[in-house]
C-alpha cells in the first residue's frame, strides 16, 4: 500500500503539484531548501533533484540528510553561509563529511534517500518505489526543449506516489496544458507584469484580481520579508493566499 504524505495543512496532500516562479537570484532555491529541511513542512522519503548545477551548496546539503536529521541539515548549512572564512578554506564535501561523522559516528542511514541529476533521462516514473513517499524538484527548465518528462510527472505522478516541485523563471514561459493546470500550488516570488497578468488570469486565487494584484505588488516590494506570494487553490475561497510559509 502507497505511503500518505503528511504536508504541513498549507499545502496540497493529495498531490502537491507546486510551481516556484520568480526571476534569478530571487531565493527560489533558498525557500525550496527550507521547506525541503524545516521538520512538518514537508514530507519524503526519497529526494529527486533534476537541475543543471548539482554543485549549489543547497543541493550538495540536502544529500546529507541521508545520515543526518532536517533540523540538523538546517544548522550546518545556515553555519556555513554565515561564515565566508570556512567557505573559502574548506569544501563542502569535507564540511559534510567532519559533520555527519560528529553527529552520527556510526554512520547508520536514515530513511531519507536523495538524488541529483543533471540528466532528465534519469527519471523514470516506473521504476520509482511507490511504495515510498517521494518528491521530485524540477530545478528550472524552462531553456529546455523537451518537456515530456516533466509533464509526465506532473500529469500521472500520483499514481506513483510521487509529488512535484516545480522551479521556474517565468509563469508565463511554464507549460500552460500539463504542468500549470494540474499544479495545486504556486510559489509567486517578483514577476514581470506579463507573468502577473496569466498569474491573475489563470490562477485560481479566490480574491477580486484588482485586490490580488496588490497583494502580490506589496510582498515583491519588500524582498527581505517573505518578498512572496503563496497560493494553494485547494483552500477554500478566501483562504487560498498567504504571504508566509516557511
Amino acid at each position: 500500500m502507497d505511503k500518505k504524505f503528511k504536508h504541513s495543512d498549507i499545502f496540497p496532500s493529495n498531490p502537491m503539484l507546486m510551481c516556484i516562479c520568480g526571476s534569478s537570484g530571487c531565493g527560489k532555491t533558498y525557500l525550496t531548501f527550507n521547506m525541503l529541511t524545516t521538520p512538518n513542512i514537508s514530507d519524503f522519503e526519497s529526494l529527486c533533484i533534476y537541475t543543471t548545477t548539482p554543485e549549489q551548496s543547497y543541493y550538495q546539503f540536502l544529500k546529507a540528510l541521508e545520515y543526518v536529521s532536517k533540523e540538523d541539515v538546517q544548522d550546518i548549512f545556515h553555519y556555513y553561509e554565515s561564515n565566508e572564512d570556512l567557505q573559502e578554506k574548506a569544501e563542502i564535501k569535507d564540511i559534510l563529511d567532519g559533520f555527519i561523522k560528529e553527529k552520527n559516528p556510526s554512520l547508520k542511514p536514515t530513511e531519507d534517500k536523495v538524488f541529483l541529476t543533471k540528466n532528465v533521462n534519469d527519471l523514470n516514473l516506473s521504476k520509482n518505489d511507490n511504495h515510498r513517499k517521494n518528491c521530485i524538484v524540477f530545478d528550472d527548465c524552462v531553456a529546455q526543449k523537451s518537456k515530456t518528462v516533466q509533464q509526465e510527472f506532473f500529469t500521472k505522478g500520483r499514481h506513483h506516489n510521487c509529488h512535484c516541485i516545480y522551479q521556474s523563471q517565468s509563469f508565463y514561459g511554464m507549460d500552460a496544458m500539463f504542468i500549470r493546470k494540474n499544479a495545486k500550488c504556486f510559489l509567486l516570488f517578483e514577476l514581470n507584469d506579463k507573468d502577473l497578468s496569466q498569474i491573475i488570469q489563470t490562477i485560481n486565487h479566490g480574491m477580486d484580481r484588482n485586490t490580488f494584484k496588490k497583494v502580490c505588488k506589496a510582498q515583491w516590494r519588500n524582498p527581505d520579508d517573505h518578498g512572496y506570494v503563496f497560493v494553494n487553490t485547494s483552500k477554500p475561497v478566501g483562504k487560498r493566499v498567504m504571504i508566509d510559509i516557511c
